[in-house]
């Protein structure tokens, strides 16, 4: 129990035990001598005793005082001197005279944190040395990357952000939307990808990705969810060793692509145009041939040349109708090549599209057919059939039905079979007119048929049941197409991305401090008092993946404060009613900042001050902060004691942060100070036990009692 107390109340309850025995003893004389002598006056005695006792109390608590002063508040100062050189790795010196009443301890421990500190700088020249080429090797792959005019994306199992390039921000056009740790469908649509990754997990676990033409690649159509811009690339598995079994599993899986918007949208619209066009012009020859049929049967004209009239208007128009149809045979197949397909088996196709369940309605499906394999835009199908399964459902009130693949030459029919009312010829065409999911684009199922060159309708199938009939291309499996003959290596590893590793724990408050995503943040306002009518004029807010603080993902934005800024404020953080004329109001920059935030941890310094003003006005933002939130303050205080000094400018000299005059008292310079000092702060809170979030809020939140209990006195 004693141990739990700090130096300082030990000593103090030392002295004080002195005081009170040395009190209790004069009081005991006292009381005997007043009893067994004779003589002795009471008043006197009294008088005597009491200043005895005052003395010694006096003696006693100025010995405790000077005790505190050159002994217990010294060993306090070195031993946080000494925690933080030894574990946030603090290079700065102690301050001279710290200790200068405890004789040789102070040059002793100059002495061990200056030897810390060279070992440290020498273990990092050797570590520097030893990594040389490792760095080398990846300045090459950023050099690819830069260069490449693909976008790279290369995320883990949980669809997390492990690395991009420059070119992938500008083709999917975000700014602060996409970064390390977060979830890529943050930017892009999800179902493309989720399909994706199904047929390339189905691949790699039946072992045909060994022979298969594509290896563990394959082709993605999507869209962003910014602007709705269509994207076109290849999505391949990244396999790891599983450290259980010692075999090889998908850890991941990197994605290159490109922006196809203005290529699709000009081919889409010239097709449509095309096919528009000659059906127009196919109408119209029609009604020109029963015209001219009519016309040679008028007038004086004789018998031999009406009838040669009449054989020249036929064979003209039979002429003109079999070049439309030529024509419209080149229309179908540029609709078709203008939309990328791939090889898919059979099987693997309708377990998608039993899967797919987009309106998660309890449909019992069964499925069967021949083993083939198809060349289609399989996400393409899967939605169509995916929509015609739920209309049909809704139509009939079927909720059983049977898709089977049945081989023919050269293609295989695709059939919905269910027992029940057929689909009526307008119903099924309403239904392919409606837009598909938004990962296609604006694509309807009509246009997937024209790209399939295919066509689809609802028949008879015996007993009182019907079916929809979708015909699709088969194609010869190549198992060495696109594949040399020679078994190439497999490329060797540039880096080590530890988000790979990183398991998702049930819940947050039991996760590791260093496994968390933070976002470090500081607001700049109006003045101090938000129930007063001040207003944030400044947001930012810096990342922290991995134990990493990201300079490149970074949220700066000036607010609109709707009110003047007083003089005073702006000579505190620098922002003019003139700079934040033109900015956004709150209303528009808080929900940036939301999504900038995401899941992440919340941390501030004196987090409940910034926190005051987000939640006064997220409201009327439509946004809602429920983050957890950690308060360097009081992480500082629980870690070197509330008697200290805690202002971020101490704390930044304490761990030899520097902040650069033109940033400080900005909301992006107190930022990243703030952050530097949190990452010092995690590992000292490790040495002492604290290491998950749980943890490190329990502190917190004994530390704000403590001041909300010494703010009543």
């Amino acid at each position: 129990m004693l141990d739990r107390l700090s130096l300082r109340l030990r000593l103090f309850l030392f002295f004080a035990l002195i005081g009170i025995g040395g009190s209790a003893a004069i009081v005991a004389a006292m009381v005997y001598l007043g009893r067994s002598g004779e003589g002795v006056r009471i008043d006197d005695l009294v008088l005597m005793g009491g200043a005895l006792i005052a003395v010694l109390l006096g003696l006693t608590i100025w010995t405790w005082l000077k005790f505190d002063e050159h002994l217990a508040r010294p060993i306090l100062a070195i031993c946080n001197h000494l925690k933080a050189a030894a574990h946030a790795k603090a290079e700065r010196d102690i301050k001279p005279g710290t200790a200068r009443y405890l004789g040789f301890l102070e040059p002793a421990v100059r002495e061990i944190t200056t030897a810390l500190t060279e070992t440290r700088r020498e273990v990092d020249r050797t570590i520097e040395a030893a990594t040389a080429q490792s760095e080398e090797q990846k300045q090459y792959l950023a050099t690819i990357l830069r260069d490449l005019q693909q976008g790279v994306v290369i995320c883990n199992r949980r669809h997390e952000v492990l690395l991009y390039n420059q070119r992938a921000l500008e083709i999917l056009h975000v700014a602060g939307d996409i970064g390390l740790g977060r979830s890529v469908f943050g930017v892009v649509t999800e179902q493309p990808f989720r399909h994706a990754l199904t047929r390339l997990e189905n691949r790699f676990r039946t072992g045909r990705h060994v022979e298969h033409p594509d290896g563990l690649a394959v082709l993605v159509i999507a869209a962003t969810k910014i602007g709705n811009y269509t994207l076109k690339g290849r999505v391949s598995l990244t396999l790891g060793r599983d450290t259980a079994e010692g075999a090889e599993t998908p850890v991941g899986y990197v994605v290159i692509f490109e922006d196809v918007t203005d290529e699709l949208a000009a081919g889409i619209w010239r097709d449509r145009m095309l096919h528009d066009v000659t059906s127009d012009m196919r109408q119209r020859i029609a009604n020109l041939s029963m015209v001219g049929d009519l016309l040679t049967m008028e007038g004086d004209i004789d018998a031999e040349e009406r009838a040669a009239a009449r054989q020249t208007f036929q064979d003209d128009g039979r002429a003109l109708a079999e070049r439309l149809d030529k024509l419209d045979q080149i229309s179908s197949d540029l609709l078709s090549s203008a939309w990328p397909m791939t090889q898919v088996l059979a099987k693997t196709l309708l377990e998608l599209i039993r899967e797919r369940r987009s309106e998660e309605r309890e449909l019992a499906i069964e499925i069967a057919g021949d083993e083939v394999w198809l060349h289609c835009d399989s996400a393409a199908i899967v939605d169509l059939v995916d929509r015609l399964l739920n209309r049909t459902a809704v139509f009939t009130k079927v909720e059983r039905f049977t898709l089977t693949l049945t081989a023919k030459q050269r293609r295989a029919d695709l059939d919905i079979t269910w027992c029940g009312e057929p689909i009526t010829v307008r119903a099924l065409e309403t239904w392919l007119d409606e837009r598909l999911d938004e990962g296609l684009g604006a694509m309807t199922g009509t246009d997937v048929l024209n790209r399939h060159k295919t066509e689809i309708w609802c028949e008879p199938a015996g007993e009182g049941c019907c079916r929809l009939r979708l015909p699709l291309v088969t194609v010869e499996f190549d198992s060495t197409k696109g594949r040399g003959t020679t078994r190439l290596e497999a490329r060797p590893e540039f880096y080590d991305f530890d988000l790979f590793a990183r398991t998702t724990r049930e819940s947050v408050a039991e996760t590791r401090l260093r496994d968390l995503t933070y976002v470090v943040f500081d607001t700049e306002t109006t003045g101090l008092e938000p129930s007063k009518g001040d207003q944030m004029v400044q947001i930012a807010g810096v990342r922290i993946v991995n134990g990493r603080m990201l300079r490149g993902e970074v949220f700066d934005s000036l607010i609109h404060p709707g009110r003047a800024i007083p003089r005073g404020s702006s000579e505190v953080h620098g922002i003019t009613d003139a700079m934040v004329a033109n900015a956004d109001p709150v209303t528009t920059v808080l929900p940036r900042f939301h999504r900038f935030v995401g899941d992440a941890v919340l941390v501030a310094h004196n987090a409940a001050f910034d926190m005051k003003f987000l939640t006064l006005k997220q409201a009327e933002a439509g946004v809602s902060f429920t983050n957890p939130v950690l308060d360097t303050v009081l992480l500082a205080a629980a870690v070197f004691g509330a008697d200290e000094s805690l202002t971020l400018d101490t704390l930044a000299e304490r761990f030899a942060i520097k902040i650069a005059a033109e940033e400080r008292h900005t909301a992006i310079g107190d930022s990243l100070a703030t952050g530097h000092t949190f990452l010092k702060l995690v590992d000292l809170l490790e040495a002492g036990g604290v290491t998950t979030l749980r943890e490190a809020i329990e502190i917190s939140e004994k530390q704000a009692a403590i001041r909300r209990a010494q703010g009543k006195y």
